[in-house]
Formats: C-alpha cells, structure tokens, sequence
C-alpha cells in the first residue's frame, strides 16, 4: 500500500501536475470551463483516493484519472444533449487558460456576416445549419423537419462547420493580404 500524503505534499503535487492534468482534459474536452472543471474533479478523486496511487507513479495515475473524467463528461446526457457534433472544429486548440478564442472568434464576425456564411452553403449543409445554428433546434427537431436520419444531419452539421471554419480562415487571410 502507498503511503498516504498529507495536504502539503498533496499541494505540492497538485502544483506540480495541474499542467498536465488541464492539458489532458483539454484535449478531450474543448470547451476550456469544462476543461477546468474536470482538473479540479481529478484532484477531488486523487485526494480521496491517494492511498492506491502506487508509489513512483504519480504522473500517469493522476492522466487517467483526468483522462477518464473527460471520457465520462463525454459520455454525460448532458453534453450529447447541448454540444453540437462539429463544434470543436471552430475552436482554437491549445489556448491557454483564462482566454476566451472561441468568443473572440465570433466577436471578430458579425451576427449578419455569420447568417450569411450559413446561407450561402450549399444543400445538403445550408437547411441543416439554419435549423440548428441559426433556428436553435435541437439535431433530432432538425432531421424531422429535413426528412433524415439525425445522424446524417449530425455529420452535415459537422462537414459544414469545417466548411465555415475554412471560409473564416480565407476571410482572415484575404484580409490579412494573404494570398493562399
């Protein structure tokens, strides 16, 4: 059995790994305020559980469990629910703690420039898109209303945000002078 830490040798390696433990749950759960959450939820479950932390593993133990708390939020009715399949697509990876890129994103593009970008896709990406991203209906309340199977909606919601994030990056560079 491992020794079991006291709260200052815990803090301790708290500091030492929350880099690590953040990073892990970003790249499984985009959304950075998830992100966070989940690394405080990791160091919850590591505390309560220090004393099957085998000795000399700390690093790796304390990966799973941030990887298995992202997996599970993954899983949670919640998120399938909320999040749209393709919504990562539009994130930028790797922004550090405290910014918000995917705000600034869609401060940076007007509502009535992002409405016509979703327009002006080509069908079958343009009804989709409208009753999900633009009407705020729900994939399933989509695929009725389009006569498809929600999955099918679900993979052209997700091809069609790629397809604006590609159009906001050539906006982007044409702005920039930027010729691709």
């Amino acid at each position: 059995m491992a020794p079991v830490l006291n709260s200052t040798e815990f803090s301790r390696l708290m500091q030492q790994y929350q880099g690590l433990v953040y990073t892990v749950c970003h790249q499984l759960v985009p959304d950075e305020g998830d992100a966070q959450d989940l690394a405080q939820e990791t160091f919850l479950a590591a505390w309560r559980a220090m004393d099957r932390c085998p000795p000399g593993y700390e690093k790796q133990w304390l990966a799973r469990i941030a990887s298995n708390k992202a997996k599970d939020h993954l899983r949670s009715a919640w998120v399938r629910r909320v999040n749209t399949p393709g919504d990562e697509v539009l994130a930028l990876e790797g922004a550090p703690p405290g910014s918000d890129p995917e705000q600034r994103v869609l401060d940076a593009l007007s509502e009535e420039t992002l409405t016509q970008m979703i327009l002006n896709l080509r069908e079958p990406y343009k009804t989709p898109c409208r009753l999900m991203l633009l009407e705020q209906h729900t994939a399933a309340e989509a695929a009725r209303l389009c006569g498809r199977p929600q999955k099918t909606v679900e993979a052209q919601i997700y091809r069609a945000k790629k397809m604006l994030a590609e159009m906001i990056r050539q906006e982007r560079r044409s702005e920039d002078g930027i010729v691709s």
